[in-house]
């Protein structure tokens, strides 16, 4: 059996992944995230209550993609997350290709999670998309 993951975020982030500019997600590598594996299945859910006024009007008329299954395709493992973006591309990684190195550190961690990312670093998931988003 696959085991699946799954992320509730935000529309903006969401809609990177499924113009396929965003290939990665960046998380602590804390031993909850030990088990993750290749071939693992992933389950990306749109976080409604993030949406545009646009989206909101195509979210009522059930037209809008709202959750994306994709397949971890690799597992790199970085020092801190810094690291991580410089080397696989701000894009990738689901930031504007115009935001700063700090500020996408900024971005990933909450006040109290610096010293977790010293202890467990960081593992980039990457992920590929199946063949059709839900």
């Amino acid at each position: 059996m696959v085991d699946i993951y799954s992320f509730e975020i935000d529309s903006l982030e969401f809609d990177r992944i499924l113009s396929g500019k965003k290939t990665v997600q960046l998380l602590i590598n804390e031993p909850k995230r030990k088990d993750y594996a290749v071939g693992n299945q992933i389950t990306f859910k749109r976080n409604v209550e993030t949406l545009t006024d646009e989206q909101k009007e195509v979210y009522e008329k059930g037209e809008l993609v709202v959750e994306i299954q994709a397949t971890v395709s690799n597992l790199l493992y970085f020092n801190d997350f810094v690291e991580a973006v410089n080397t696989l591309g701000k894009e990738a990684c689901g930031f504007k290709p115009s935001a700063t190195i700090e500020k996408t550190s900024d971005l990933c961690l909450a006040e109290d999670s610096y010293e977790s990312v010293e202890k467990y670093g960081i593992v980039a998931v990457v992920f590929d998309f199946q063949t059709e988003a839900n």
